[in-house]
This record gives C-alpha cells, sequence and structure tokens, in this order.
C-alpha cells in the first residue's frame, strides 16, 4: 500500500475544542501535554495531513498563537454534532477530517487510516476497543442534509444522524502495551492519569 503524500487534497481537519470545559473544572484543550498545550499538539499532527486546518468552538484568545482559524458554533448548544456541522460548512473541502481536542495520544499513522478509507464513503468512523469513535472521523459534505435534519429536530446524537448513510468503521486495534489513541480527557482524574 502507497503512502499518501501529505497534505492530501480534498481534506480539511477540524478540531472540536467544544464549550467552556465545565465537567473537567478549567479549559482542558489549554492543558500542557509533551511540553505545550494540548491543541497545539494536536494541531501538529493533523495540520500537516490535511489542506487546511479549522478550531470550530467556543473561540478562546489564546487560539491566536496558533495561527489556525477558529471557527464558532453555527449551531450552539448541540454539541459535537453541531461542531461537525460547522466544520462542514466552513471547510472549502468535500472531507473534514474531525478530532476532538482532548484525545492526547491521537497518531498520524491512525488518521492516515482513517483517510484511506473515505473514497465512496459518506463517513469513515473507527471501531476503537469496545465502541465506535465518531469524534475521531472523516465526513462527506453529503451528511450535511442529515445533519441539520438532525439538529433542526433536537437530535444532536452523531451516530443518529449518520442512519441511512454509506459509513465505513474499520476496526482499530491497541497493540500490546500501546495507549488507547481514542482515550479522551473528560475529569481530572483522566489528565492524572495521563501525567502518570
Amino acid at each position: 500500500m502507497n503512502s499518501f503524500s501529505f497534505p492530501e487534497k480534498g481534506v480539511a481537519g477540524a478540531i472540536l475544542v467544544g464549550g467552556r470545559s465545565r465537567r473537567f473544572g478549567q479549559d482542558k484543550v489549554l492543558l500542557s501535554f509533551r511540553g505545550k498545550p494540548l491543541l497545539a499538539h494536536l494541531c501538529g499532527i493533523l495540520s500537516p495531513m490535511v489542506e487546511e486546518t479549522l478550531i470550530v468552538g467556543h473561540p478562546r484568545p489564546e487560539f491566536e498563537a496558533l495561527r489556525i482559524p477558529a471557527v464558532e458554533d453555527i449551531w450552539p448548544g448541540a454539541g459535537p454534532l453541531g461542531g461537525i456541522y460547522t466544520a462542514l460548512i466552513s471547510a472549502g473541502t468535500p472531507f473534514v477530517l474531525v478530532v476532538a481536542a482532548d484525545m492526547p495520544f491521537l497518531t498520524s499513522s491512525l488518521l492516515e487510516k482513517i483517510l484511506r478509507a473515505r473514497e465512496g464513503q459518506d463517513a469513515v468512523v473507527p471501531q476503537g476497543p469496545g465502541r465506535l469513535e465518531p469524534l475521531c472521523a472523516v465526513y462527506s459534505r453529503t451528511c450535511l442534509d442529515a445533519i441539520r435534519e438532525n439538529l433542526e429536530k433536537g437530535r444532536n446524537r452523531i451516530l443518529s444522524a449518520l442512519e441511512g448513510k454509506k459509513v465505513f468503521s474499520p476496526r482499530i486495534i491497541v497493540e500490546g502495551n500501546g495507549k488507547d489513541p481514542f482515550f479522551n480527557i473528560n475529569y481530572p482524574q483522566d489528565y492524572k492519569k495521563l501525567e502518570a
């Protein structure tokens, strides 16, 4: 299998930064990870792989240092589905690779695997250890109408919005003692595990 030549044409990247981290108690996307803010770490992985990168969600002044466009949610209060909708509307590409801003162990090899599978699909939502991972996935603009219809009806579940769409779910195996690439930080104890 030949390697891609990055940046991949026709694909934008979107990092969903969400709201104000109420569950965590402070802004988790600005937490330090490997000597830099977590958001900067993810930008460093995602940006070389795509034509353009967007930060989607509640803007913070600290984002300006990253020199990456920050886009406020078009559909505020709708959770990650609203963020995906905003990314698809805002990006100038047929596909958007969406990742959550609190996934410190994402790797370029995982994202490449997801990108490889996108042709002919409306979405590529990987199967991680135990469940589907719609916050590390590729979405086509062909999903826009279905997402909007769900948002209009107050149905904010991502997978519900993909019903009837052509969705491929590659299984991601975590080898040996490898870190779960879909591990995310929701609570202070999750960050403590990360520091350990």
